[in-house]
């Protein structure tokens, strides 16, 4: 599942670059790109710490539970600015 989420992820970050460098030519128009790549980090973070829970690292367990907490007002606050900014989109 962890796999699925960061490639899915991954893909709508570069969907939404080429997207919005194709319809505005520049990057930056809204807060959705800065929360976007706080939450491809925040995923990138989890998808680490779950590989050091099958390392035994003590750490591991309590940082991936935490960060998957902090992930879930991650994707709705990236949720609400990319609302806004599919309305720019629509005619």
């Amino acid at each position: 599942m962890g796999i699925s989420m960061v490639s899915l992820v991954l893909l709508l970050l570069a969907i939404g670059i080429v997207g919005t460098l194709g319809h505005f030519g520049s990057l930056g128009h809204s807060s959705h790109l800065v929360v976007g790549l706080i939450v491809v980090a925040l995923v990138l973070l989890s998808a680490f710490s779950a590989r050091q829970i099958s390392v035994r690292r003590p750490w591991a367990r309590t940082l991936h539970i935490g960060v998957n907490i902090i992930l879930f007002i991650g994707f709705a606050w990236v949720s609400l600015t990319g609302w806004i900014v599919v309305q720019k989109y629509l005619p």
